[in-house]
């Protein structure tokens, strides 16, 4: 006797499973096949509906606005979005996750509030050196984080290339990747203050000053350096087909280099954000069309290691700045996240469903060593799984499951609709509604 069985077509490695089952027990995948499914407490019927593998969003910022309770709403929006599993950053307002004890007291933290599960970045200390990194592998991180351009003395500092080669081989030891916002800070620094010395603080001075090159020599700088200490390395969120194909150059060249991009850079091009303004303000900035179809290109070619949303939650307050360069860096992205790649993929570009799973949920699980508890419906794997309807239907802001009720993607079509997901086998979203119990979620080490 099961739990649950669930009927619909399951999106599988390597193909799509139609008229198949799910069957759960112990909030575990038990059993799947075709064919009469085995007896069970509950059975869900999903006939014509795509059962994925939970969405592992490697890239979430929930505490950027509202520290570390952020976590409540951005798990939340989460269950709305078929996202399963958050990968949540450390740079928290007010202190980062750069120790035991702050990363202990952001577990104890989210398992009262969070609605879905949660893995956690940690960051190394500024101006400590090597100290704490171990103890934080220890203690559960799944990955670090640096920056190579400082937004925040303490809460998002910056590390200049020397703290890189002496922080690399002591997070190399612990087995991780070391993941890098890649812009370089002397290009960034130089052009912002010459515009904002002009008076130009607008959305094409923004994307003036953050250009392409920093980008590149960000990635070519940190890449070397990861080769040379043998450390994991990892660029969060290319906005560019470049940067792909520097990642691939290096792990030709033996270097463990990989590369993610975010969905809003497939999604928007620059001329966007000339009309939309400080809303859709991202760092990097959302780049020119010609940018966004050759970075296409690179996940058709299937040369992308995995997407993410960058998700923050900033309240519009923190997006209304006249004054551009005052305005929060990035967008709520949690609940659009899988529809937006979905409709790119599989509705626009013809590609197969299972091509969506594995960037969105495979491969995060791999490269933040979840898998395979996380990341495929498996035998053995945990119940994660979002129920999908494939028709058209029009993304509403005003209806979002998170606090805030505004979006970039507001209005657009998308060619999939989430209208379920189950964590470890227990529904969170249903009906159009986040019905999990805040405590639902719960902390996620590397397996």
């Amino acid at each position: 006797m099961y739990d649950l069985v669930v009927r619909g077509d399951l999106v599988l490695p390597d193909r799509v499973l139609t008229g198949g089952f799910l069957a759960v027990r112990d909030g575990v995948i038990g059993a799947l096949g075709t064919g009469a499914a085995p007896e069970a407490a509950e059975t869900v019927d999903a006939s014509g509906r795509l059962i994925f593998p939970g969405v592992i969003d490697g890239q979430v910022h929930a505490g950027s606005c509202e520290g570390i309770a952020g976590l409540g709403d951005a798990s939340v929006a989460a269950a709305a979005g078929g996202v399963t599993t958050i990968v949540d950053m450390p740079f928290d307002d007010p202190l980062p996750v750069n120790s035991v004890e702050l990363l202990e007291a952001k577990v104890e933290t989210l398992e009262r509030i969070a609605v879905v599960d949660v893995a956690l970045y940690g960051a190394p200390k500024k101006g400590a050196g090597t100290e704490g990194i171990a103890a934080l592998a220890e203690a559960g991180v799944c990955a670090f984080k640096v920056s190579t351009y400082e937004y925040h003395p303490v809460r998002f500092p910056g590390y200049d290339m020397g703290e890189l080669y002496e922080l690399f081989p002591a997070i190399r030891d612990t087995g991780l990747s070391v993941a890098f916002h890649n812009e370089d800070a002397a290009i960034v620094r130089r052009l912002t203050q010459r515009f904002l010395d002009e008076r130009r603080n607008t959305p094409e001075s923004h994307g003036a000053g953050r250009p392409a090159i920093a980008e590149v020599v960000a990635n070519a700088a940190v890449f070397e350096i990861a080769r040379v200490t043998g450390v994991r390395c990892h660029i969060v969120h290319s906005s560019l087909a470049r940067g792909i194909d520097q990642a691939k150059r290096y792990r030709g060249e033996g270097v463990k280099a990989t590369a993610e991009t975010c969905v809003q850079y497939l999604v928007f091009e620059e001329g966007q954000v000339l009309t939309m303004g400080a809303r859709l303000k991202q760092n990097p900035p959302i780049r020119p069309a010609h940018e966004r179809e050759a970075l296409w290109e690179k996940v058709v070619a299937d040369e992308v290691d995995f997407v993410s949303s960058d998700h923050v939650a900033w309240p519009l307050s923190r997006k209304s700045s006249p004054e551009f360069s005052e305005n929060g860096s990035g967008v709520p992205g949690l609940e659009t996240l899988f529809a937006a790649l979905y409709t790119g993929m599989v509705t626009e570009r013809g590609l197969a469903p299972s091509r969506v799973a594995a960037l969105l949920a495979e491969r995060p699980a791999r490269h933040f060593g979840l898998y395979p508890r996380k990341g495929a419906l498996t035998p053995g794997a945990d119940a994660d799984f979002a129920i999908v309807a494939p028709a058209p239907w029009t993304f509403d802001a005003a209806g979002m499951a998170s606090q805030v009720k505004w979006s970039p993607y507001d209005g657009m079509t998308f060619g999939a609709r989430v209208t379920g997901t189950y964590v470890r086998g227990t529904p969170v979203f249903a009906a159009g509604e986040v019905i999990g119990a805040p405590g639902t979620g719960t902390f996620i080490r590397p397996v």
